[in-house]
């Protein structure tokens, strides 16, 4: 999870950022050209008007802090804090600025601006370079300007560009340089600004996001599996839909099924559900009538669509290719990165990490101990260049369980991700499973990480909870240019369990594979065991964190849980069941979360509540565990499935988790905030995902029944585009697919000099918090948008555009499941009502045909002994199924 608070806005870009049109105010002048705006305005919004402010932002150099609202036409900074004593640096600590803008030699600038302080003080305005060597191109003669308190300051000036063209510039206002630190709270109110060339053509305009009327899986459907749509509609009554093939004809028609109002999405809604249609093809597109269609959309049909039986199969190499990607310590390369632009140099190749400095920001003061440890390699976290073993833990357990699922089902290993060659990364070819090879690739970083008892005797086998930069580092930057210093964070108990769990799955994986390698990480395991147990509680701060991500947790008796089960599964020791069976979470699939950051939202699990991962282990892992508590682990994981696809059945974009009340953690809110914020939270798609992976498990235990792994098809539909943004969440995929992620080195809208995303990158999607300055400085406030639509596809929208590992990796255990089994059977034997699922009615709907053969039923699903014809025996084959 990454918390930046240094931004930058992208290079005359700003048109891409995916803001709809009617979010942003700009300051237009008329234009004979249809395909520009903005005429002889080089500033976008000048006046602040509707609470809008982007695409100025407020920005602070660490220890600064600031904050910003947007309110009666102005933009108001005010400045809470800089650095005591005060430095030279406190000059630009805090900024007011503009990027993107375009210099062009020999024009003639006006500049104009009216702000407003509220204490005596002064302000420094420059227009200049945005990177080093930040060249000023105006200033007023190097010199502050003088406010008084309370007295609006309007200055007008003018200045000729005589240097070369320059398309890096910034309008920046320096805000601190005359602060006193003993009266914080300086406020500065900007309204007004303006930077004018006569000559400036304008901006070209853009394309609108889509608003179809009708939201659809973009990438398609699979022939044998539920196929849903959903139609924007106040009719209170069915509407008619047509589904078109590529040459418009008319292929399948139907009535919609009214749902009407969904909370999440704050749209009125019905469903379309064309299941039985299951010819293949491409270009497919879903229309209705517009008279039933109240809201104004773009268009009255969906985004074109494949009906197949491969749409998954190159997304999930895509998916998975993603921490190739993001790997720490080696450099990225041809052949391996799939394009030239992809290519990069190793970032951070020896990553040798003091214990962290002793700063109350760190909160490292209690840790004893002055050594470093070499922990280079590993995967970085997300966007930012920081590696954490509780996010890690999580994220190398989904890609080994992933290939050990695979396993014990008995699937064919030689199948990409799963064998030797078939993942294009640098170990291909040695005879190894890849996806374990990439897995390893994130678990010899994290033994580097284990406390090495010549180091620390008390501490020894505890792990590091986290390693990263001291500070926030910009976008636009390659991980080898990050020149932050960077410390080793003081160890914890939940990090250490998280180790102990991952390295026990490593060392049962690996056993036949590499056994001296499997001995390393089992020894690593059960040291980590016992030092937990020596220190049960050294918990890690739910805040407080700068320059990485705190993924703080309160609660570790989850954690305990999750290691014993992969201890014991992996060493069959009944020290570890006993522990297990001691355990409160014992068997335990939650569908509401009830530790760490997420505590109170609806999930099975996420990297601060990890019990669930136990009971999958033992669930799934061939152990001497009693039969019965084999048969309670699964029938708990499939209770808690159908409760996630109660909960697909009741919104109206069959998505699986519900609003909930957010922590002050999730929305941003101070911890004594009274304010309270209902919606979705910080990462949503990857609770939706990891949903997925519980009704994957359900669907594998349940060979009856075809609701579960329908479920997980619904959970592709509204990651690729069946919500109410129509908006693909993932790179590469999709009429509509993000564009934008949050990301240093993947970040083409910040600077076009750096790549874009590769494809198979998901986001995290709609949050409520929305924590992030770009999306505030929208216009949007927490609390007050539709939960389902607080997402925007920015660079600089940290809080809902964000990408992580332990995001990508149940997307791509979900893409790779779906490739694998999504198409199914066609016949469900037994299934006589056709329903999905074969239950008692099915025995009934048989009997009724037999009495009657009039009786409509699924045929093909009541001939259960498979002799060609249906009859009396058919019953009782029946009987003996259920």
């Amino acid at each position: 999870m990454t918390v930046s608070v240094t931004l930058v806005t992208p290079t005359a870009n700003y048109s891409n950022s995916k803001v709809n049109a009617a979010e942003v105010n700009l300051t237009s002048a008329s234009n004979s050209n249809d395909e520009y705006e903005s005429q002889g305005h080089l500033i976008r919004n000048s006046t602040f008007e509707n609470r809008v402010g982007l695409p100025w932002t407020e920005v602070e150099t660490y220890p600064a802090e600031g904050t910003f609202d947007i309110s009666g036409g102005t933009y108001n900074v005010t400045i809470n804090k800089i650095q005591t004593p005060p430095t030279k640096d406190n000059r630009w600590a805090v900024q007011f600025r503009h990027r993107g803008l375009t210099l062009e030699r020999g024009h003639h600038y006006t500049v104009k601006f009216t702000v407003t302080a509220d204490h005596n003080c002064k302000i420094y305005p420059k227009i200049g370079q945005q990177g080093k060597p930040y060249k000023e191109y105006w200033n007023n003669n190097w010199n502050p300007y003088d406010l008084q308190a309370g007295v609006p300051k309007t200055v007008t000036s003018e200045f000729t560009m005589n240097d070369e063209t320059d398309p890096k510039c910034e309008f920046a206002f320096h805000l601190a340089g005359d602060c006193a630190a003993s009266e914080m709270g300086y406020k500065f109110s900007f309204d007004n600004i303006y930077l004018d060339d006569p000559q400036f053509i304008g901006y070209k305009k853009t394309t609108p996001e889509p608003t179809n009327a009708i939201r659809v899986n973009q990438v398609g459907y699979l022939p044998n599996r539920e196929k849903k749509a959903t139609v924007l509609s106040e009719s209170t009554s069915p509407i008619p839909w047509k589904l078109l093939d590529s040459s418009n004809n008319v292929v399948d028609s139907g009535m919609t099924t009214v749902f009407g109002d969904d909370h999440a999405s704050g749209d009125k809604v019905h469903t379309i559900d064309f299941s039985s249609f299951k010819q293949e093809g491409k270009g497919y597109k879903l229309a209705v009538n517009k008279s039933d269609v109240q809201a104004k959309v773009s268009s009255y049909e969906s985004l074109p669509f494949e009906i197949g039986k491969n749409l998954y199969t190159k997304m999930k190499s895509d998916a998975i290719k993603y921490f190739y990607h993001n790997r720490s310590g080696i450099e990225i390369k041809m052949p391996y990165c799939g394009t030239k632009d992809l290519a990069r140099p190793a970032g951070h190749p020896k990553d040798i990490l003091q214990n962290a400095k002793t700063t109350s920001d760190n909160k490292a003061n209690w840790y004893p101990g002055n050594y470093s440890l070499d922990v280079t390699g590993g995967w970085y976290d997300a966007g930012d260049h920081g590696k954490y073993i509780v996010n890690g833990g999580i994220s190398t357990w989904t890609m080994m369980n992933q290939y050990e699922r695979a396993k014990e089902k008995g699937q064919d290993l030689t199948k990409a991700p799963f064998g030797d060659n078939t993942m294009n990364i640098p170990e291909s070819g040695n005879n190894i499973p890849d996806i374990l090879d990439e897995s390893r690739w994130n678990v010899e970083m994290f033994l580097k990480m284990q406390i090495p008892k010549e180091l620390n005797q008390e501490y020894a086998g505890m792990v590091h909870h986290k390693a990263h930069d001291e500070r926030w580092t910009a976008l636009g930057m390659r991980p080898d240019q990050d020149d932050e210093d960077r410390y080793l964070q003081p160890p914890s108990t939940a990090a250490t369990l998280n180790f102990a769990a991952v390295t026990s799955q490593a060392a049962r994986l690996w056993k036949d594979i590499d056994p001296k390698f499997a001995k390393t990480c089992q020894d690593a395991a059960e040291t980590a065991w016992k030092a937990a147990e020596k220190h049960p509680d050294i918990l890690a701060p739910i805040k407080g964190s700068v320059g990485g991500g705190a993924y703080g947790d309160n609660y570790v008796g989850d954690e305990f849980y999750w290691a014993a089960c992969e201890l014991y599964a992996t060493t069959g020791d009944q020290q570890y069941l006993d522990y297990a069976k001691t355990s409160k979470h014992y068997l335990e699939m939650p569908t509401t979360l009830t530790g760490g950051e997420d505590n109170g939202t609806v999930g099975c699990f996420d990297w601060g509540n990890v019990q669930g991962l136990g009971t999958i282990t033992l669930a799934s892992v061939k152990t001497n565990l009693p039969s019965a508590d084999v048969e309670k682990a699964r029938d708990n994981i499939k209770a808690a499935a159908d409760k996630f696809i109660d909960i697909e059945n009741n919104q109206g974009y069959g998505i699986p988790i519900n609003e909930s009340e957010l922590s002050s953690t999730q929305a941003g809110l101070p911890s004594d905030s009274t304010k309270k914020i209902t919606g979705l939270p910080w990462g949503s798609n990857s609770f939706v995902a990891n949903s997925a992976i519980l009704m994957a498990y359900a669907n594998d235990f349940s060979p009856n029944t075809s609701k579960y792994i329908d479920g997980a098809s619904r959970v592709m539909d509204y990651l690729l585009g069946c919500n109410p943004n129509v908006q693909s969440y993932i790179t590469g995929y999709g009429s509509n697919p993000l564009e934008n992620p949050h990301h240093r080195f993947w970040s083409y809208q910040t600077d076009p000099a750096f790549p874009h995303a590769p494809a198979g990158c998901m986001s995290g999607g709609p949050n409520s918090g929305l924590q992030d300055p770009w999306v505030k400085g929208s216009g949007w406030q927490p609390g007050e948008m539709a939960s389902e639509k607080c997402f925007m596809d920015n660079i600089e929208s940290w809080s809902t555009n964000e990408i992580t590992i332990n995001w990508n990796a149940p997307f791509a255990w979900i893409s790779s499941y779906m490739d694998d089994n999504g198409n199914g059977p066609d016949v469900l034997l037994g299934d006589v009502d056709g329903d999905g699922e074969v239950t008692m009615a099915d025995s009934i709907a048989l009997k009724k045909y037999l009495l009657n053969p009039s009786n409509k039923i699924n045929e093909k699903n009541a001939d259960v002994n498979k002799d060609g014809e249906i009859d009396i025996s058919d019953l009782f084959e029946l009987y003996d199924m259920l």
